[in-house]
């Protein structure tokens, strides 16, 4: 009999597996969502755990197979159960995911080498130029986390699943780049929330909406993006418009320190803070917490979202996964 502990562990395996399903571009097979988990979640599991909870997910009408070599899919009713899921499982998600990305970034600024986090959106093959179009004024402007990318095609892998027939993945640096570099060197990283980014004469102004990390399980990005509340483009050639950011607090006393790795990652080129404050004074109208000084980034989605302003719908994934930096080159140098 299992006891209350199993149930629960069996619970948050159960969600775990529908919020791969829900994010997946197609159906998955117990051995594609078994490594999922292990890589997002540290959970490792069989593939025959696996198949044993997708078989009694079939019989709740959670997932459906799709068929034997293709996988599962998951269910509208699956959705409304993961939409339902634990209180508890739901806390604090996001930032668990950055603080885990943040240990997992090994990207040294002098060597130009190590791991390093990425956001990850796939766009229909046939978008794809029109896309790149769209967020060519974005890098340009500099509204992003940094200039580098990484283009997958059909059936390749980028650290991940397989990119499907008839899409294109793209890869852009997150900004969560900067807490892992600043944690490497002893400066410990507050990641308060993500919202949206007033932009005024081409400065950053003020947020006018906000998702705090430790109470989402979604990131303020996706949310932001996917509800149209931006206008990144406008920001780009018009220095007017909203963009989404992220707000991060770092102790006073490790600001010069942080400022020269700042600088070395700029040289790499990883962009820099939107802007630093000054110890414990208010940032973009957010007030910052005693000997602490407050720190705006840019999201590394806002080049996708000009793109989805110009109508094309790619799926996004933030904060996804961390990829030898090597694998990344300038958006210049990519061939739509």
């Amino acid at each position: 009999m299992a006891t209350g502990v199993d149930n629960q562990q069996l619970a948050r395996d159960k969600l775990a597996i529908l919020r791969i399903l829900a994010n997946a571009p197609k159906p998955l097979g117990s051995k594609v969502i078994a490594r999922l988990l292990d890589e997002g979640y540290g959970t490792l599991a069989s593939e025959r755990t696996i198949r044993y909870h997708l078989g009694l997910m079939d019989e709740q009408g959670l997932t459906i197979k799709v068929s034997r070599r293709n996988g599962r899919t998951i269910t509208e009713r699956g959705r409304e159960e993961l939409g339902d899921a634990l209180v508890a499982d739901k806390i604090g998600f996001v930032i668990d995911k950055i603080e885990l990305l943040a240990y997992q970034t090994t990207f040294d600024p002098h060597r130009l080498s190590g791991l390093i986090p990425i956001n990850f959106s796939v766009f229909p093959e046939g978008s794809f130029a029109e896309a790149c179009r769209a967020m060519e004024p974005v890098f340009k402007a500099g509204l992003c986390a940094s200039h580098l990318v990484a283009v997958v095609r059909a059936g390749q892998r980028l650290n991940g699943p397989p990119v499907p027939e008839g899409y294109v993945g793209f890869a852009t640096v997150c900004s969560i780049v900067i807490n892992g570099t600043l944690l490497k060197a002893g400066i410990p990283m507050d990641s308060r929330f993500g919202g949206i980014l007033q932009l005024r004469d081409g400065a950053p102004w003020r947020f006018t909406d906000i998702v705090h990390y430790s109470g989402s399980t979604l990131d303020p990005s996706e949310i932001f993006i996917s509800g149209r509340k931006t206008s990144v483009a406008q920001a780009a050639k018009a220095g007017e418009g909203k963009i989404v950011a992220n707000f991060r607090e770092i102790p006073a006393a490790g600001v010069s320190t942080a400022q020269r790795i700042i600088e070395r990652l700029q040289k790499a080129g990883i962009g820099g803070p939107l802007v630093l404050g000054e110890a414990s004074r208010p940032l973009c109208e957010i007030p910052v917490s005693l000997n602490k000084v407050g720190m705006v980034l840019s999201g590394g989605l806002n080049p996708v979202a000009a793109a989805m302003e110009a109508g094309i719908d790619p799926i996004n994934r933030a904060m996804s996964r961390v990829i030898d930096f090597r694998l990344l080159k300038s958006f210049w140098e990519i061939e739509p």
